[in-house]
């Protein structure tokens, strides 16, 4: 029994990684895809280092896949923290679950702290209505001119969950309807 269940975790850590590193899925929510990632390669490790299984060439692959998708997943966690320049995604802000035409939507924004930039980036997810667990990016604006982080303009009072409603439905909906 620990031979399926070292193979099959193993098999699901790389399998996983390779779909949030190389499209466009991922978990719903911004952290949700880094702590799941550390999460699931620790509990890889542990029970592939664990116990060895019959054959030996098995237990040397397991370990090997394993060593490798700890390697990335702690790889990119060491670069984001080391690198200063990456540090100001810890101030993204998000709009979670708009429904909008039944439809699952989740905005993201992380302001970048100068206008060259306008004044952050930008992007929509939709999550499907019955596995809303998993998100694909629909939109992206790197250079977004609405700070979504301000809940006042002008002196006057504003609802960003409309603001947001009005992007899915412009850059979303009528783009799909109207293409």
């Amino acid at each position: 029994m620990t031979t399926k269940r070292q193979t099959i975790i193993t098999v699901f850590t790389a399998i996983y990684l390779l779909v949030v590193l190389f499209t466009d899925f991922s978990l719903t929510g911004f952290w949700t895809d880094v702590i799941f990632s550390i999460v699931i390669v620790t509990i890889t490790l542990f029970i592939v280092f664990k116990r060895k299984t019959e054959k030996r060439w098995q237990t040397i692959l397991l370990r090997i896949t394993a060593i490798l998708c700890s390697t990335v997943v702690y790889g990119l966690l060491i670069l984001v923290l080391v690198n200063p320049m990456t540090w100001d995604t810890f101030k993204i802000r998000s709009f979670y679950y708009q429904k909008v035409d039944g439809r699952l939507f989740n905005a993201y924004f992380k302001p970048v702290g100068s206008y060259a930039g306008g004044e952050g980036n930008f992007w929509i997810t939709e999550s499907p209505i019955y596995f809303p667990l998993v998100e694909t990016r629909k939109y992206y604006d790197r250079t977004v001119l609405w700070n979504f982080s301000v809940d006042e303009w002008d002196g006057e009072r504003i609802d960003q969950n409309e603001v947001v409603k009005s992007y899915i439905i412009d850059e979303i909906i009528e783009k799909e309807n109207n293409p």
